[in-house]
C-alpha cells in the first residue's frame, strides 16, 4: 500500500458536504484534474491525479500529507469510493455546511466542529454510518498523496 497518513474522520464530513453541494467539477480541458470549491466559497482547490497518486493544494494535503477533503470528494465523484444506493437523502444532510466557519469557531478542533454539526442533524447515527463507510473505503485504497503548488483560484460565480 502507498505510504500516506490516515485522513482525519472530520475531513470525510467535509468531503461529503462538497459532494452534496456539487462543488466538485472536472474541467474537460485538463484531464487528470478536478476543482473543488471550499465550503465558504472563497477558494477553489486543484486536485490532480494520475497513476497511483492524488495531489491537492489544500493546506491539509499540502502540509500534513494526508488526503484532504478535496481529494476525498474527488474519489467519491469518480466512484472510487462508493456510496450506498439508498444514501442520497443522507448525503443531502451534509449540504450547505460552512465547515470553514465551524472549524474557525472551534479553533480547528475538528471533533468539536463535527459534534456541533451532528447535534443539529435529524439522524446523526445515519450520518456517522455513512462517514464510516466512506472512511473505510478510503483507508483501503492504494494511492500516494502529494501536495501540489497549483495557484489558488477564486471560484467562478
Amino acid at each position: 500500500m502507498a505510504d500516506r497518513k490516515p485522513t482525519p474522520i472530520a475531513k470525510v464530513y467535509e468531503a461529503l458536504s462538497a459532494v452534496a453541494d456539487q462543488r466538485v467539477t472536472f474541467p474537460t480541458e485538463e484531464p487528470g484534474e478536478a476543482l473543488v470549491v471550499s465550503s465558504d466559497h472563497s477558494k477553489q482547490y486543484t486536485v490532480r491525479f494520475g497513476d497511483g497518486f492524488y495531489s491537492s493544494n489544500d493546506n491539509a494535503t499540502y502540509w500534513q500529507y494526508y488526503a484532504g477533503y478535496p481529494i476525498v470528494a474527488v474519489l467519491i465523484e469518480q466512484r472510487k469510493i462508493g456510496l450506498p444506493s439508498k444514501s442520497k437523502k443522507t448525503v443531502q444532510a451534509f449540504a450547505g455546511v460552512n465547515w470553514k466557519a465551524l472549524n474557525t469557531q472551534y479553533k480547528d478542533d475538528y471533533a468539536k466542529a463535527t459534534a456541533d454539526f451532528l447535534s443539529n442533524a435529524d439522524d446523526p447515527k445515519a450520518l456517522q454510518k455513512l462517514v464510516r463507510i466512506v472512511a473505510d473505503q478510503l483507508g483501503a485504497l492504494d494511492f500516494a498523496v502529494k501536495g501540489n503548488r497549483a495557484q489558488m483560484r477564486q471560484p467562478e460565480a
